[in-house]
């Protein structure tokens, strides 16, 4: 499968790859996947579920190895420089992976110093991320206390903290209700406006339709 996504067609492509496969014994899950994203675009990667969208960005992401091939983000290998790619990046997996017992400006907090973030940048981009997300007005409830929807928005301010430069989602609609939806769809379109790339992955063609 070959893919071409534009974005500015003047900058390198955000994200290559060519012939990436995947193997779990037996099964193939990514057989062969040709795909080049150019920095700015907002890709959206559908296919039913078992399809391999979540495979294919853990590659990307530097989660998993390939069985073969190879791919760039940024510019840079994900088997030779994967460390490189994960500064530059932000993911939002579709299991959140989020620290129940903190509440969201310590996971803000937390998640900042894990990309090397000082203490003042990290206390403007929590405020910022936060009241952006509409997540400001309860502080010091819990992780544990928010709603799927509310989770879903804190786990992107996560993946934004640190400024990338690509946003890797995985079934961010998944399990939200209609409004949380339509609050997320708005962000996304508000980040893309800004020049932000996203690779978004879904089984739903008319949420990527509507995006």
């Amino acid at each position: 499968m070959s893919l071409d996504v534009q974005g500015d067609g003047g900058r390198a492509p955000a994200i290559e790859t060519f012939d990436l496969v995947r193997r779990f014994g037996d099964f193939t899950a990514v057989d062969r996947i040709n795909l080049r994203v150019h920095a700015g675009a907002f890709f959206g990667f559908l296919g039913p579920n078992g399809a391999g969208k979540s495979t294919t960005i853990k590659m990307l992401t530097g989660l998993l190895a390939p069985t073969a091939g190879r791919a760039s983000v940024l510019g840079h290998d994900i088997a030779s420089e994967p460390l490189e790619v994960k500064r530059r990046i932000g993911v939002v997996p579709e299991d959140l992976n989020l620290f129940e017992r903190l509440t969201g400006a310590e996971m803000l907090a937390f998640t900042g110093r894990m990309y090397g973030l000082g203490r003042e940048d990290i206390s403007v981009r929590s405020r910022e991320l936060l009241e952006l997300m509409d997540l400001d007005g309860e502080p010091r409830k819990l992780v544990v206390e928010y709603s799927h929807g509310m989770k879903k928005k804190l786990a992107l301010a996560c993946a934004l903290i640190h400024r990338p430069e690509i946003l890797f989602l995985d079934e961010p609609f998944e399990g939200i209700d209609a409004i949380a939806s339509r609050t997320l769809k708005d962000l996304l379109s508000r980040l893309t406006a800004r020049g932000l790339t996203v690779f978004l992955t879904s089984h739903v063609l008319e949420i990527v339709e509507r995006l």
